[in-house]
């Protein structure tokens, strides 16, 4: 693993180093160590990127070797690089990958990357659209018949055709088909120009097994809706990292076949129509505890945190989100809304533990809001576990935190999308697939 990158400047340029790596390109001054202080120069790092910019006598600056950073918004990064008197040079031949060139003030090369492929909206559904039933977790085989038959008949009255991937029925000893066979259903629905979404059958296990086997230029030349939560969440967020396709976190077939209106709303909302998406929390929800089915009253959003953000959204189930920690297909959070929830497996001090993993990967310290999705009975997760555990962050305390919000394992739920835009006012909760 890769320490630190170094490059030199000048005798006596230490503020000139401050001013265009902490002042432009936004990285963060480290304190050197007393053994090396008395040499001069500055560290900095940003996002698991670290630059030692030592003193050299006889100084030359490199015009070929060179550090790449990435950053979430690049086209911010040139303008105040261009601003400053810095100029850049955007280079297009990685495309899609977005990157520039600039100098330091000594002359020292200096690459900037776009650490997000530009996001693509897949076309909304109309009358007519063909989807795909698929299961990249747990097998269709483990669904009951009459909630197949009722999601299905569900989604023809909304004008659909529906069909089910080869293997989605196929069952191996841990309840999910072959990877294989699950790699090659997607890639089947992504590459059939008559599919317009793939909606994933249900969550369980695994879906993080097919992520190193994914062609993604074929999902990225090929974009089309993909939704699905629980444990689907790991494909749709390595998706979204690995290629700019937003994906989303929707309702599966037990909950379209349920036919709540509220999650049958926002499904449409969120696929047929094209405005943004004001978000009102519903009037009842549900969960099943001890066997049976148990309504309440929902008490609305909940600011753990008040304020106003905006960013593109990632997350979902948060055990699943951090099975991709230290892979490739965990996405930058820098700048992100991050959308949380977890299911009846987990308690207070579980959904703790996995929230602090999250919070210590590189660039959560400029997540710009949280949204917490509803928690099931047997969490029995309270108020007071989520202030005490939003009061252990101090970053947490500038930027808006809501919970039970209507996603996650209770109904009814909201489509969101992962890699759209949320803004989050006080309680207020707004949707944007762009």
């Amino acid at each position: 693993m890769l320490d630190h990158v170094q490059l030199a400047a000048p005798p006596a340029s230490e503020d000139a180093t401050r001013a265009f790596y902490a002042g432009l390109l936004h990285m963060k001054e480290v304190e050197k160590p007393v053994g090396v202080r008395a040499t001069g120069g500055v560290w900095f790092t940003s996002h698991a990127a670290a630059i030692h910019v030592g003193i050299e006598q006889n100084f030359q600056p490199a015009k070929k070797a060179h550090p790449g950073l990435t950053f979430p918004d690049l086209d911010g990064v040139a303008e105040r690089l261009n601003k400053a008197g810095h100029p850049v040079t955007f280079d297009d031949r990685l495309a899609p990958r977005r990157r520039l060139f600039t100098e330091d003030p000594f002359g020292n090369r200096i690459e900037c990357i776009e650490s997000q492929l530009t996001p693509i909206t897949p076309d909304k559904l109309k009358a007519g659209s063909h989807v795909r039933l698929l299961a990249p977790a747990s097998s269709l085989a483990s669904v009951d018949e009459k909630i197949i038959n009722d999601a299905i008949e569900l989604l023809e009255t909304l004008g659909l055709r529906v069909s089910i991937s080869q293997h989605a029925r196929a069952v191996n000893p841990f309840g999910s088909s072959d990877p294989a066979c699950r790699i090659d259903d997607l890639h089947a629905a992504f590459a059939d120009s008559d599919v317009n979404a793939i909606l994933c059958v249900r969550g369980g296990f695994s879906s993080n097994e097919l992520l190193a086997g994914l062609d993604y230029d074929l999902i990225r030349t090929h974009p089309k809706i993909l939704c699905g939560f629980s444990d689907i969440t790991a494909l749709s967020n390595a998706i979204f990292t690995k290629t700019g396709l937003v994906t989303y976190s929707g309702p599966m077939l037990r909950a379209l076949s349920s036919r709540d209106a509220y999650t049958l709303d926002y499904f449409k909302k969120m696929f047929f129509d094209v405005q943004a998406i004001s978000v009102r929390p519903s009037v009842n929800w549900h969960d099943w505890f001890d066997g049976r089915t148990v309504t309440s009253l929902n008490d609305g959003h909940l600011v753990l945190a008040s304020g106003k953000a905006s960013g593109r959204i990632l997350g979902g189930n948060l055990c699943t989100l951090n099975l991709l920690q230290g892979t490739p297909f965990f996405p930058d959070l820098r700048q992100a809304v991050l959308f949380l929830e977890d299911d009846y497996e987990v308690h207070p001090a579980t959904f703790a533990r996995d929230f602090a993993s999250l919070l210590a990967q590189p660039g959560a310290d400029e997540i710009r809001g949280i949204v917490f999705g509803r928690f099931q009975l047997t969490t029995k997760m309270t108020e007071e576990h989520l202030r005490y555990l939003v009061s252990l962050y101090p970053q947490l305390k500038t930027i808006p935190v809501i919970a039970n919000a209507d996603f996650g394992h209770t109904e009814p739920l909201f489509t969101f999308p992962i890699g759209g835009i949320a803004e989050l006012d006080h309680d207020q909760i707004t949707l944007n697939a762009k």
